[in-house]
């Protein structure tokens, strides 16, 4: 991709120029705005831009000025002018410095876009008039595989051909599309190495001389090769070799030590393998075809070798949803994480058997993750709230198969059973708080499991397990430590007798009181009551 630096002092102008012009669409990126030849001329050394687009009257420094300076730093930038002036003497003056362009204001968008491909062009002859060698040959191929004008196509492999000594253009040639992803289900030592899910998804796998590390490693496997680095984690491999090394058998064992060359950490690759072809003009059918065979990889489970024939019609129709959503709020609610697993495990199995076309799996899964969203609103607080409410439709279109919407889709269901866990446990606590409430206020009343259990509205067994898993010990233990506590305060009272004590913690047995009295505090009621007096 291009860069281009921005250069005008009306900040509507330079704000519409940087904003509204379509820059990705044409391939180029904005390296930076100025306001005046001055400023732009400090921030050409550090931004170093392949094209400017700079006015022609400003403040300061003129455009014409920074032009003349700009070209003395660097030869090769590119200048296109602007200005509101159809003046002949300026038009002059930019072509003195080797103008690229000149475009009058308002700036007509078509007319913009047409002198940007004009002087792409410029800078990419350019370039591949200093390079030489491989460098020129795989620019090439580059070139052939993503330009859309046949004609245009035709006369970048007419090129090729000659500089593709390597190449045989009488044997058959075929195109290996290459893609290294992290496994959609990491282990536990490389999700911790890894670190958070952002980091963990769009962390590169290949380092940065992979393309030099393959392209040496196939020149020993096969009869000729070029290897391109397409995109992040990504290479494209055109190759020529013997009739055994087409088998998908050979690939597989070649899938495997290209991986273990370049990958860093846990990885795993896909190749989609085309199939043979001859005559170079169809350089570019056999990258599509390539490509096509890689996206099969949206239906694999780990990485494999894909060739044409090997995948079949995909389903581009709306999956049912309800259902399984239905059980997993049920799981989630009862916090079986172990039931959320299964559950995602059958719906997703299914939306891979169905080949289910890539936008409609997207749109399913979001469409089960709002369903769980609004049931749990409750639990959209706090922290967790970032981690739930994520915007899906980004998240999962950069994934590259249906096991990572899986995955993508367990993390979150994960999150809601973690969260419904930490609700029910401080909701156990407040249901044992209320308990010891309730045992301070009436434990000189005859009190029961079943009384406690009506006053929290909770079944008895439910209650007797909150307050074991909550206090360490069971509630007829609490309640008769707690009646324990009490009469040995009254047992300072001298004026009290030990059966009217009894009473006043609701025991009508006097032996059973004083039984359970000394199996608490060691000595009888009577005994205690003299040594602490």
């Amino acid at each position: 991709m291009y860069s281009v630096l921005l250069v005008d002092d009306e900040a509507i102008e330079l704000e519409t120029m940087e904003h509204y012009v379509p820059w990705e669409q044409a391939g180029i990126q904005v390296a930076g705005t100025a306001r005046n030849g001055k400023e732009a001329l400090a921030k050409l050394t550090e931004l170093k831009p392949d094209i400017i687009v700079t006015d022609v009257r400003m403040p300061i420094m003129d455009g014409l000025e920074f032009g003349r300076r700009a070209k003395q730093i660097d030869k090769s930038v590119k200048l296109i002018y602007l200005s509101g002036h159809n003046e002949f003497q300026y038009i002059k003056s930019a072509l003195n410095i080797e103008a690229a362009g000149y475009l009058l204001k308002p700036i007509d968008m078509e007319e913009l876009l047409v002198l940007l491909e004009k002087v792409k062009k410029k800078c990419e002859d350019e370039q591949l008039a200093s390079e030489g060698g491989g460098w020129q040959l795989e620019k090439l191929l580059l070139r052939i595989v993503r330009e859309s004008s046949a004609q245009r196509r035709l006369e970048w492999i007419r090129q090729w051909e000659k500089a593709a000594s390597g190449f045989l253009a009488h044997q058959s040639f075929g195109a290996a599309y290459m893609t290294f992803e992290h496994p959609a289900f990491r282990s536990k030592s490389a999700d911790s190495a890894a670190g958070d899910k952002a980091q963990q998804l769009s962390s590169s796998i290949l380092p940065a001389d992979a393309a030099e590390t393959v392209r040496d490693l196939l020149k020993r496997r096969l009869d000729a090769a070029i290897v391109l680095e397409t995109g992040p984690n990504t290479l494209f491999v055109l190759f020529q070799g013997k009739p055994q090394q087409w088998d998908i058998a050979y690939w597989e064992l070649l899938r495997e030590e290209l991986l273990a060359v370049t990958a860093q950490g846990e990885a795993f690759a896909t190749i989609g393998l085309s199939g043979p072809y001859k005559g170079f003009d169809l350089l570019k059918e056999a990258y599509e075809e390539s490509q096509r065979c890689n996206e099969e990889k949206l239906y694999r489970q780990a990485g494999s070798v894909i060739r044409s024939g090997s995948n079949a019609m995909v389903m581009q129709t709306d999956i049912p949803v309800e259902s399984a959503a239905a059980s997993l709020i049920a799981a989630v609610q009862a916090g079986d994480a172990e039931r959320v697993g299964l559950v995602l495990d059958d719906w997703f199995c299914s939306m891979r058997q169905e080949r289910v076309e890539r936008n409609f799996a997207v749109r399913a899964v979001i469409q089960m993750l709002t369903i769980l969203e609004q049931h749990f609103t409750s639990f959209m607080v706090g922290p967790l709230r970032d981690q739930l409410l994520a915007d899906h439709w980004k998240e999962l279109s950069s994934l590259p198969t249906i096991a990572h919407y899986h995955a993508y889709a367990l993390r979150f269901c994960s999150e809601l059973v973690k969260a419904a866990s930490e609700r029910d446990v401080d909701r156990h606590q407040s249901v044992a708080e209320q308990i010891m409430k309730l045992i301070a206020e009436r434990y000189h009343l005859p009190l029961t499991v079943e009384d406690i259990a009506k006053e929290v509205f909770l079944s008895p067994n439910y209650v007797r397990t909150i307050f074991k898993e909550k206090t360490g010990e069971t509630i007829l233990d609490y309640l008769t430590r707690i009646r324990m506590n009490h009469a040995s305060e009254l047992l300072k009272d001298r004026s009290l007798k030990v059966r009217e004590i009894a009473h006043r913690v609701s025991y009508e047995n006097v032996s059973y009181f004083c039984s359970v009295f000394q199996k608490h505090k060691g000595s009888t009621p009577n005994e205690y009551r003299k040594l602490q007096l």
